[in-house]
């Protein structure tokens, strides 16, 4: 499991102790931010250096000592740095991606996983972002997108997406042959990448497990939708999208196999992340 970690301490601790209770058997992959470097003339977010973590000392914990540039719409690399070093270091099936703003509320996620290759929407982009024309006119996807056999391209939350071990690498082979950062081509990688050569496979797909806060339509992230979420009583979301001139409805993510949110606040006593503590506390009583 890849996170990319760049905020407070506690919060990564908070977000650790979360992913431990509700994937056990899960090893967490933490690609730190180059600030969580502490020294004494540059103290982290105002953490002294008393303050440290060592955060490879928390348990299913490995954390990555390679740190890359982490720049909006360019992620990927680090998660790719993060698998990378968990093929050198661990036996592993599947490889989850996600944010350092990601909580779990609910367990199971570990059998519906085992049932997918993967789990990944395929959306038509939004085009009022004119990130599908950026893509579209870079050389590197189209490239990519060749090289997958992919005819069209497709979206994706990167958040809560999870593939084989196996398939993962395939992805990481293709995109690493070919990109070549360009700033000038600003557009979500992350998001774009890998569901485009995904569409072009025959695989047992499933979807992201986690929901990310999207448009109004959805609850509001607080205590009710942590109760909605245990309850499994969240319905299936569709997004409406224009794709060739028409209108077309794509599938998000099943409503019955959210298992995480986000974005948490990433603030240590915030109440949401308080009623998550709590559900983790009510599980652990005798």
């Amino acid at each position: 499991m890849s996170i990319l970690a760049h905020e407070k301490p506690d919060v990564v601790l908070d977000q650790l102790a979360n992913f431990r209770h509700f994937l056990p058997n899960a090893t967490v992959v933490l690609h730190l931010h180059r600030q969580f470097a502490w020294t004494e003339k540059k103290p982290l977010f105002g953490y002294p250096r008393s303050a440290a973590v060592d955060f490879a000392q928390q348990p299913n914990v490995l954390v990555n000592p390679q740190s890359v540039t982490t720049l909006w719409a360019n992620l990927h690399h680090a998660h790719h740095a993060n698998f990378h070093f968990a093929c050198r270091e661990l036996d592993f099936d599947y490889f989850l991606l996600h944010s350092s703003s990601d909580m779990f509320a609910r367990e199971g996620v570990e059998q519906y996983i085992s049932q997918h290759d993967c789990g990944v929407s395929i959306l038509a982009p939004q085009p009022e972002f004119g990130y599908a024309l950026r893509a579209e006119g870079d050389p590197v996807y189209q490239a990519i997108a060749k090289d997958a056999g992919a005819s069209e391209l497709w979206t994706s939350q990167v958040e809560g997406t999870f593939y084989r071990r196996e398939l993962f690498a395939d992805l990481v082979a293709r995109i690493e042959k070919h990109h070549r950062f360009d700033a000038s081509k600003s557009y979500v990688h992350e998001e774009i990448y890998y569901p485009t050569i995904i569409s072009a496979m025959n695989l047992k797909r499933g979807y992201p497990y986690l929901l990310r806060e999207d448009r109004a339509e959805l609850p509001n992230l607080d205590e009710k939708l942590v109760e909605l979420i245990r309850a499994v009583g969240l319905p299936d979301h569709f997004k409406e999208r224009w794709r060739l001139g028409r209108r077309a409805v794509y599938q998000v993510w099943e409503g019955k196999h959210i298992y995480a949110m986000r974005p948490v606040p990433r603030v240590y006593n915030h109440p949401l992340r308080q009623c998550l503590r709590d559900v983790i506390a009510s599980a652990s009583k005798p």
